[in-house]
């Protein structure tokens, strides 16, 4: 899965996230097992990331072939076109390709099952239904860990954390993080590495641990490009030179987006040919180049009807509201903003997200620019107040998780305490059976010697009875 910075600046706040040999082990993990597949479609599974477009005119190219395949292979075609869609960013396509999947397999308990789940959570993701994708992992996450598959349980659980993320559970999105990373290493297998150093370097962005984030970037990099899947490599530039603009090292990172840039005119990549564009405006933006930054988000206009993601779509108002803004073009920004406040309502994103409480900010601020003071205190205020009940959530959050791990902890110790009253118990139980044990020995030892003395008591009496027996009858007879 790919995914990109989607930036969302509360003060000084950031949040965001990610979307050979190595490709014959991918093509053997995708290929059913109980039947095998066309030639053609195993084609299609090893090389699916690294030439997606050909790919899929592979299958266009054999798509009479589908209704002769069986169920388990023509569920397979359905997988491998939601991957393919999903790197080209065609995300509502990858979603119906994943559930005619899924419908295909029904109740069957299968990987194959378990990453249908995935693509079409990823592509609920990617048209802002966090609820719906959260649910589709969860389902996939379930499934991986009844049939023991340690591979697509991490990368659940990645795309799980980034769901988090995006919905500022920042904190939880780290913990799940660190844990799965930890497993990945033992897993070592070089997708899963690649997933979660690029995961874990985004969330490590937002929390402004930038050089830490690099390191992580920079090896989910080098590791897409040993597997040689281009678009993911074109995803962690952009997403690397993001980190470098956020460090104000301005020139790296152009020199980055360039690097994007060329990379997605070779493949002829259209979506990644808009982000490239639209982080040369940012950073142009961000180190004071208005002029050059307005120009670039032009430049990647030509582009943005070949988006399916709205929450880049959304994303794309907001970036140019700020160039507007900084070349003091209070009203055409405003305008972007309106547009970003429509998209935001037409996919239903709540008041207290950090997405709308992004725009409320800065609408506040060209209000302000414009000499607009009181409106520009209302929606302040607005803004004020939902904030400081999304940090009053936390806070509750935060307490009651307190809270649980106190009433944790003390069952914990009413359980060591149990354990020691049950060991005291026993210890007694058992110096009580080892008194009863002595006490019966010397009983036994007091009876055997009684016993022994009473033989000997008898044997003594037995002898003189017969001694005097034998003097009686041996004394002479007298005579008068």
């Amino acid at each position: 899965m790919k995914r990109y910075f989607t930036l969302m600046l509360l003060g000084c706040g950031l949040q965001f996230g990610m979307p050979s040999t190595l490709a014959a082990q991918d093509a053997a993990q995708d290929i059913v097992t109980t039947a095998e597949l066309p030639g053609w479609l195993q084609q299609v599974a090893a090389e699916k990331r690294q030439q997606p477009e050909a790919m899929l005119a592979l299958l266009q190219q054999h798509q009479h072939e589908l209704q002769s395949l069986t169920q388990q292979q023509q569920a397979h075609w359905y997988y491998l076109q939601a991957t393919i869609f999903d790197g080209l960013g065609r995300h509502q396509q990858q979603q119906q390709a994943a559930e005619q999947g899924l419908a295909l397999l029904g109740q069957q308990q299968s990987v194959l099952k378990v990453k249908l789940l995935y693509e079409l959570g990823f592509a609920r993701e990617m048209q802002t239904d966090y609820n719906a994708a959260m649910q589709h992992y969860q389902q996939g996450i379930a499934l991986a860990t009844l049939l023991e598959d340690k591979k697509q349980l991490l990368m659940g659980q990645i795309n799980q954390a980034a769901i988090l993320n995006v919905q500022n559970q920042q904190q939880q999105a780290l913990a799940l993080l660190q844990d799965v990373y930890q497993r990945a290493m033992r897993l070592n297998d070089p997708e899963v590495s690649a997933e979660i150093n690029g995961e874990l370097g985004l969330l490590y962005a937002s929390l402004a641990y930038e050089d830490e984030a690099i390191e992580l970037l920079e090896t989910a990099l080098s590791l897409y490009e040993q597997l040689g899947w281009q678009k993911n490599q074109i995803t962690v530039l952009f997403n690397l030179a993001r980190t470098y603009s956020f460090l104000e090292r301005y020139e790296l990172s152009l020199q980055t987006y360039n690097k994007m840039l060329q990379k997605s005119l070779q493949v002829q990549d259209m979506v990644n040919l808009y982000h490239a564009y639209l982080g040369l405006a940012i950073t142009s933006s961000d180190s004071g180049r208005s002029e050059a930054a307005l120009s670039y988000i032009r430049k990647a206009e030509e582009y943005l009807p070949q988006l399916q993601s709205t929450s880049h779509i959304s994303t794309h108002y907001y970036e140019k509201a700020l160039i507007y803004r900084k070349l003091k073009q209070t009203s055409l920004a405003l305008q972007q903003v309106m547009l970003y406040e429509d998209s935001l309502t037409s996919e239903g994103v709540e008041a207290d997200s950090p997405t709308r409480l992004n725009v409320w900010y800065l609408k506040a601020q060209l209000l302000a620019d414009q000499g607009e003071f009181q409106r520009a205190y209302q929606q302040l205020h607005e803004f004020v107040f939902a904030f400081q009940d999304v940090r009053n959530k936390e806070n509750e959050l935060a307490i009651e998780q307190m809270r649980l791990n106190f009433d944790h902890e003390r069952q914990l110790q009413v359980q060591r305490l149990l354990e020691q009253d049950n060991e005291l118990k026993a210890l007694r139980l058992a110096q009580a059976e080892r008194a009863r044990q002595l006490q019966f020995l010397w009983l036994g030892i007091l009876g055997c010697t009684t016993l022994v003395l009473l033989i000997l008591l008898l044997w003594q009496l037995t002898r003189r009875t017969d001694k005097k027996t034998a003097a009686g009858t041996e004394s002479p007879v007298q005579t008068g």
